[in-house]
């Protein structure tokens, strides 16, 4: 279900040096992918609302509405909430916005700062998204505020990965992969 993507065309679109490698391999296995039917990972893609520079440019003016929101009351020693070095990896269906802090220029230090749409709400990860989503969808880690896994997954199911074809507009799914198999 993966491709190969323009990664140096976003990177360029945002400013950074390289976007974190664990996240391309992630993409380049699984492509176009929901966890749990409530997180959507964000890609080069000619659709605005998927493109991952597109839509961190369109975040970063709701995130920096200081009218609107609130900013975290703590904030972990290194790490930036800037808007214009916030990054916009992914997303959930309710709006919650999944960010890298990008203002060092190795992405290997990049930490993941998550907050929901009305920004009332702040988490951190020091680790990468891979191993956030391997701490999430396990529970090895307690979630990030924004999603319970009992809010996710209500009936108590195992938490799993929908795979999509972008070029088929009814949403089919081409392949679900279950907990077990992470």
């Amino acid at each position: 279900a993966g491709g190969a993507f323009d990664w140096t065309a976003v990177e360029q679109r945002l400013g950074v040096s390289a976007l974190p490698d664990d996240f391309k391999a992630l993409l380049g296995v699984y492509g176009d992918v929901r966890f749990c039917n409530a997180l959507r990972l964000f890609r080069p893609s000619t659709e605005p609302w998927l493109d991952l520079a597109e839509v961190t440019l369109a975040a970063r003016e709701p995130l920096a509405d200081t009218e609107f929101g609130e900013s975290p009351a703590e904030i972990p020693a290194g790490v930036s909430v800037d808007p214009a070095t916030l990054v916009q990896w992914g997303g959930s269906f309710g709006g919650d916005y999944c960010l890298w802090d990008a203002h060092d220029p190795d992405p290997r230090n990049w930490t993941l700062v998550f907050t929901d749409l009305d920004k009332l709400d702040w988490g951190f990860y020091p680790g990468t998204v891979t191993e956030y989503l391997l701490d999430w969808l396990t529970g090895r880690a307690a979630p990030i505020p924004l999603w319970g896994l009992d809010a996710v997954l209500p009936d108590g199911g195992a938490p799993f990965a929908e795979i999509y074809d972008p070029t088929d507009f009814t949403g089919a799914v081409t392949d679900r992969i279950d907990a077990a198999v992470f």
